[in-house]
């Protein structure tokens, strides 16, 4: 059988939220501390993150970011 970091498992995965009640703009200090641990997750699937209000002139659109861990990284999602 094979170990935990030997095969991907879709579920091994973790999830952080924040809320700002009053509707004002709140630093991200918190969540991305929040977040640093789930950087590096053990089924090799990478991870993602999702944010609301982010920009508050464009609520009727979508943005669409992509964090790269380097050159090769860049190059192979922009072929794509």
């Amino acid at each position: 059988m094979l170990k935990e970091g030997q095969i991907r498992i879709p579920s091994g995965c973790a999830i952080s939220g924040i809320f700002s009640k009053s509707g004002k703009r709140i630093s991200g200090d918190a969540i991305i501390k929040s977040i640093a641990t789930m950087h590096d997750r053990s089924n090799g699937l990478g991870g993602g993150f999702a944010g609301y209000g982010i920009y508050p002139e464009y609520k009727d659109f979508y943005a669409f970011h992509v964090f790269y861990d380097g050159d090769v990284a860049q190059d192979e999602c922009e072929k794509f």
